[in-house]
């Protein structure tokens, strides 16, 4: 038998199946993401991104190219300064801030979360639109 980590703050299996089905569906992730915890958001952005790579495998022709999903979003140098954030860079590029302070930081994973979202209904349009 295998031992379950009770401590684990990661996603369940019902979590991550309402995430496929919503992307399926073309549904906005954004009230999903309200539910969940900081640390849920980090294991979402984890499976998330390695969603869109396994879907990008499938269903584009030419190489995965990171630059193209993360142009798209806020750079930690913007988005501190946006928030009137006088920390190190580092806080906020690194994971100190998502314990320090969880608000702010889940408002930025949310919103590359929702790029992320957007990218692989973009591959599922674009699939469709094959067919």
């Amino acid at each position: 038998m295998v031992e379950v980590d009770q401590k684990k703050k990661g996603l369940f299996f019902g979590q991550k199946l309402e995430i496929i089905i919503r992307l399926i569906n073309r549904q906005s992730l954004l009230p999903f993401f309200e539910t969940l915890n900081t640390s849920e958001l980090v294991e979402t952005h984890d499976f998330l991104w390695d969603t869109m790579l396994a879907i990008h495998s499938r269903t584009q022709s030419q190489e995965f190219r990171r630059d193209e999903v993360t142009k798209k979003m806020v750079s930690s140098a913007k988005y501190q300064k946006m928030q009137g954030c006088d920390l190190r860079i580092d806080y906020c590029k690194g994971v100190e801030c998502i314990w320090s302070n969880p608000e702010c930081a889940g408002k930025k994973i949310k919103a590359n979360l929702d790029i992320i979202s957007q990218q692989i209904m973009k591959y599922f349009n674009q699939e469709k639109a094959k067919s």
